[in-house]
Parts: C-alpha cells; structure tokens; sequence
C-alpha cells in the first residue's frame, strides 16, 4: 500500500509539480536570506542613528536630574548614566565613553567601555583628542537652541552630543558619546529576523508553496498531453503502423522532436513495404526453386518414362510395362510434392487448432517425409497472437527445409517455450552443421526467417560448428506480443 501511494507521485506530472512548488519554496527562502543581510547592512549602516536614538529616549529624566533645586543630582545621575550604559551595551559593542557635563564641559557623572572614564568635575575635552575636543568646544559655545549633533570620522569615531533638559529651550547639561569600533551585536539582527520574519516566513512559504504547486500543476498539463500524444504515436509504430503521425505544430524542441519522428516513422513506413515486398519475392523464389528441383525435374522425368513406352508400344516390342510402372511412381511423387507445397502455403493453424498442435502435426509430416527422426517438446501455455503463430509456423517450415536440404542431419529437435515475459522456439539437428559467422547472411532462408519476426521485435539467433549440428533461437518478448495482439 505504502509503495502503491508513492508510485502514484512518480509520474512527470507530479515530478514538475514537485519541482515548480520546491523552486518556489527555495527562491523565497533566497529572499528571505537577502532580506536578512539587507536588515543586517542597514543596521551597520546606521549604527550612529541607532545608537543616538537609544540615548535621547531618556533624556529627558537626565534633564529633571540636572534641574533640582539643589543642583544636579550627581546619585541619580549616576544611576541613570549606568542605565543608559546597560541599553547600550545590549546593542553595541565599542571602546569610548559615555558621559553628563554640564554647559561648561565639566564632568557630573561618565563611565567607560575598555577606557578609564574621566574623574567628576574634571573637563571632557582633556581626555578626548584635540578633533574631538575641538567638535565639543564648538557644540558648547553655540547659541540659541542646543540640538543633537552627531559626528562620525575615522580619528574620532562615532562622538554624539544629547542636549539634557527638561525642555528643548532649557538645557542644563550634555550627554557625550564618544565610541570608536562602534558595532552592532549580531544577536539583535538575528533577533530580529527570527521573531519577526520566521513566523511571517513560515506562513509564507506554505502560501508560496501552494501557489508554485498550483502553478506546476497548471503549467506543466499542456506538456503532460503532448508527451503522451507522442506515446500514443510510439504504441502505434511498435505494432507497425506507421500511418499515424505527431500533431504538433510547435516550434520549441518537443515540436522538433515530434517532426523527426514523423520524419522517422515515414521512412519505417517505407522501410517495412519494402522489406514486405522483399520477403514475398523471396518466398516466390523460394518456391520456384522447389518446383525447379522437385517437380520440374520429376515430370521430366515422367515425360521421359511415357515417351519409352509409347516408343516400346508403337514398335510392338516388350519393356513398356517397367517404364509404365516407374511413370506411376513418378506421378506419385509428384503428387505427394505438390501435397507438400500447399501444406507450406496454407498453415494449419488457420484451420481453428491450437497453434503446439498444429506445430506438432506440421513436424510429423515433415519427419514422415523425409525419414527424420523429429521430437517435438512443448513447456507451459500461453496465448499469442495470431500473426506470430503464423510467423513461427512459416519459420518452423523454414527451418526444417533447410535441416533437409542441407544438414544431412539425423534427427530434429524442436522446443516451444512460453514464458511470462517472452516465447522461445529452438530448433536444433545433429547434423554437418557450418561455420556460422562465413554463412549467415548469404541464404535467403535464413534472413527470411529473421524478417517474419521483425514486426513483433522478435530475434532470431544461429548457432553452429562444423560436424557439431544447427540450432536456431527465436525469441520474442511478451512486451512485442501484446503490441501486435492489441
């Protein structure tokens, strides 16, 4: 049951369905990836951005810290500078200082990330390069409104300054960053993909899968029927009829191809009638060469003893009745050869028997004939055609004219084998055999009797030695039976 269901998803059909929906799936996962690096890239892109935004959302409790009635509150500020140290390093990684001044630049709180953050109340701009300083003394001697200002070079790295207060026209202090090899931790984009484009992702990519399955479906149906068009012609030709031919009037290479095998079967077309043409000419020739040497020779025979004994009759002499007597025997072999001949064109299968009992009473004839011992075996039982128990009778007949003709052989054996999958007919003589790779070839009987099984894609095979016998296999699968039977 298990193999039945997965059997049934082998066709090509579900072959391109599968790939069109697994295509789908892959090329969205590609997206998907691209999409990542693409977070990833803007992400590094915009660290500096990020980093300031993380840093102004609280700025505004730094301010009400800075603005106390008693002055800042240095506690709180530390704490809330440490807070801010935590966000931060969830995020970044970097070698600086975060730190609060006040209008003056001087130190109220300041921590540090792989550097000694500065003392309280000591000035910012001592422990920062001369560029750095220089941007900080700039930022602290502007007038009117203070606003976020961001730097980023490569001898200063990233340096921000956050105005503090409790609101954008008061400003009591200033919140300085300045980060060098500032980085973007790569859990926070991979956090990001996981928790928000997997879930989108895993409802995706069934859509998308759905969809490319659809799609496979859909599209690959039209090449689905032009493929079993051309199956259809192929059963056809493999039972030799050549007369239907591939409607496909396309231009890609199914199209192509369907034109050359039109090409082909035309040709096989014209093949086969010639070969057809050939083989009756040669079974016309085979039987002229029986009357020739037979017939032909015993009414001369005949005519020559008749003539004797008119002569003898005329002249009134003896001697006629022996010659009379051997024209009567003449006449009898004439006759049993011409009894022969029509057994040969007329198969006794198509008499309504069984195609083995009809073989057996063709070889007894033949072995009461010619004085041959013939054993005739048949294993199994299995219907075939009519036309390929006609083929194998005509071959049979074949076979046994040259075993007496040209073997000198003194006994015959014949095997009829039916097999699930094929049918053997072996024919085998004792006698002078040959060698057979010099005469294969050169006698009709033995290409004749390969051509009868060329429309059922039979083989027939000789083997021989001199002294040693010839025996003849034919063969044809059950696959070429059943083409021809339908």
């Amino acid at each position: 049951m298990r193999k039945r269901f997965f059997k049934s998803f082998r066709p090509l059909h579900w072959r391109l369905t599968r790939s069109y929906m697994l295509i789908s799936i892959l090329a969205w996962l590609l997206v998907e990836v691209l999409l990542l690096l693409a977070l990833g890239l803007g992400m590094y892109m915009s660290r500096s951005f990020l980093l300031t935004s993380a840093l102004k959302s609280n700025a505004n409790v730094a301010g009400s810290l800075l603005a106390g009635d008693h002055g800042p509150d240095r506690a709180g500020l530390i704490l809330w500078l440490e807070q801010q140290q935590r966000v931060v390093d969830k995020v970044f990684s970097y070698t600086g200082i975060l730190a609060v001044v006040d209008r003056q630049g001087h130190v109220l709180t300041s921590t540090g990330a792989g550097v000694s953050p500065p003392s309280h109340g000591t000035l910012l701009s001592a422990q920062l390069t001369n560029q750095a300083a220089d941007h900080l003394q700039t930022y602290l001697d502007s007038q009117g409104d203070v606003k976020l200002i961001t730097h980023e070079s490569a001898s200063t790295g990233v340096l921000a300054f956050i105005p503090l207060g409790t609101t954008e026209k008061q400003v009591d202090g200033i919140l300085v960053m300045q980060a060098e090899n500032l980085k973007i931790h790569p859990s926070l984009w991979l956090g990001i993909g996981v928790t928000v484009l997997l879930p989108a992702s895993v409802i995706i990519v069934l859509c998308v899968g759905a969809a490319g399955a659809v799609f496979g479906a859909v599209t690959s149906r039209p090449l689905i029927r032009r493929f079993g068009t051309l199956a259809d012609a192929a059963d056809h030709w493999s039972r030799g009829d050549f007369s239907v031919l591939v409607d496909d009037p396309g231009g890609d290479e199914i199209g192509r191809l369907s034109r050359r095998l039109n090409h082909m079967a035309e040709q096989l077309r014209h093949h086969v009638q010639v070969r057809q043409e050939q083989a009756a000419m040669d079974e016309r020739g085979r039987m002229s060469r029986d009357l020739h040497d037979s017939i032909k020779q015993q009414l001369f025979a005949l005519f020559m003893q008749i003539s004797g004994a008119k002569a003898l009759l005329l002249q009134r002499k003896e001697g006629a009745l022996p010659r009379l007597e051997q024209a009567e025997d003449l006449l009898g072999q004439v006759q049993d050869d011409l009894t022969n001949l029509i057994h040969e064109l007329r198969p006794a299968m198509l008499e309504g028997k069984r195609f083995p009992q009809a073989l057996r009473e063709q070889i007894e004839q033949w072995a009461e004939r010619t004085g041959i011992d013939a054993v005739f075996q048949v294993q199994g039982m299995n219907p075939i055609p009519l036309q390929l128990e006609e083929a194998l009778y005509r071959l049979t007949q074949e076979a046994l004219s040259n075993v007496a003709r040209h073997s000198e052989a003194r006994a015959v054996r014949i095997q009829l084998i039916f097999e699930p999958d094929q049918t053997t007919l072996e024919i085998s003589d004792n006698g002078r055999g040959c060698n057979v790779s010099s005469n294969i070839g050169k006698g009709v009987g033995l290409l004749s009797m390969s051509e009868r099984l060329l429309p059922f894609g039979g083989e027939v095979s000789y083997q021989s030695k001199p002294k040693q016998g010839f025996v003849v296999t034919a063969t044809v699968s059950d696959h070429g039976q059943q083409d021809n039977e339908a």
